[in-house]
């Protein structure tokens, strides 16, 4: 599973523009989320088909980065993300940053980008 970051100016209409690009491509967002750096916009997503988002986004000439990142499912209910985080935290892998994908069936899938793949997936597997 891959997150992809867009970097993009920070204006009105800058959202709408990347989710126009991954629409006329017909990638669905499974997740998605913006934040600010130094006044700079950062658009993170999600979608259903990697390939066809790198595509749309390189064919559409925006600025973007694409990482790895590690799907988990866990029992939706009090301190489940909690209990993960601190094990994660206790091995010393930061989580850059972390979506939840998918919620269905007394589950949640949480997708978490983090600064060490490896030590993750021995924890998680």
């Amino acid at each position: 599973m891959r997150q992809f970051e867009v970097v993009i100016e920070n204006r009105i209409g800058a959202l709408a523009d990347v989710c126009e690009v991954l629409a006329r491509a017909k990638v669905n967002i499974k997740a998605i989320s913006t934040e600010l750096r130094d006044g700079i916009g950062i658009i993170k997503v999600i979608t259903d088909d990697e390939d066809v988002t790198r595509k749309a986004l390189g064919n559409a000439q925006l600025d973007f980065s694409e990482y790895e990142i590690i799907p988990v499912r866990l029992m939706d209910r009090p301190g489940e993300l909690a209990r993960l985080a601190r094990s994660l935290a206790n091995l010393g892998i930061d989580i850059e940053s972390v979506f939840m994908t998918n919620r269905d069936a007394g589950t949640a899938e949480i997708a978490f980008k983090v600064s060490n793949l490896n030590e993750a997936r021995k924890l998680l597997k």
